[in-house]
């Protein structure tokens, strides 16, 4: 079973390896932290995706399970390739989320949506030619062994290490105790918001923790 915001649900069969069937840790919704604290804090665009955790059980196979233990891959033929862009017979466990694209670049939550909302397979297939998305990985909670309990400084460095890049997964860039640069991008490219993450936070699956702060409607509000 998993625990997802409280609640029990099953875990999909999907899990394979001996990989646990964890669920997302989430932040809370909250002001930046103040100048006294940056330090201690790392910066992220916020992205607002579908989120997901990325199965890789080391034999090519790539599972995608939803925040409440769905197995949604199937709804995202064009992201089963991520396998080819890590080493091989990696066995590991990556959080993220998946973004849909828009016609003139940055991401769509009205496409996500659509995309979403698709079932059938031949559907699925011209949905994924027609409005492409693209899986975002920030994070680690498995590299052929656990890493939950290592600081958010060391997950990171493993996961830019695998130098996970492709046309349809990208590592977003962060800025460790960089408030001022983090905002000037996340402004400049039209993100929503940021997330500040505590860098010396462990990974806490299934709960919300203030480790993890996101800020939203920053163009609205003037942070």
């Amino acid at each position: 079973m998993l625990v997802y915001m409280g609640t029990r649900v099953p875990a999909d069969s999907v899990v394979r390896a001996d990989l646990p069937a964890w669920s997302p840790m989430l932040a809370v919704a909250g002001p930046l932290p103040g100048a006294e604290a940056e330090a201690e804090y790392g910066f992220e665009p916020l992205f607002n995706g579908a989120r997901v955790l990325v199965y890789l059980p080391g034999d090519g196979r790539v599972r995608l399970v939803s925040g409440i233990g769905q197995d949604v891959t199937a709804g995202y033929p064009e992201l089963v390739g991520l396998a080819g862009v890590l080493p091989p017979g990696l066995v590991g466990v990556l959080d993220g989320e998946v973004v849909a694209l828009g016609k003139h670049g940055g991401v769509s939550v009205e496409r996500l949506q659509r995309r979403m909302s698709v079932r059938h397979p031949a559907a699925v297939a011209e949905a994924a030619a027609a409005m492409p998305v693209q899986l975002v990985v920030y994070d680690i909670l498995h590299l052929g062994e656990p890493v939950l309990h290592s600081p958010f400084t060391a997950r990171r460095a493993l996961l830019d290490d695998l130098g996970v890049s492709g046309p349809h997964v990208v590592v977003p860039p962060y800025w460790p105790a960089m408030a001022s640069e983090a905002l000037h991008y996340i402004r400049q490219e039209g993100y929503d918001g940021v997330v500040a993450k505590r860098l010396t936070s462990t990974y806490l699956p299934g709960r919300r923790s203030r480790d993890w702060i996101k800020v939203k409607n920053l163009h609205a509000d003037g942070n």
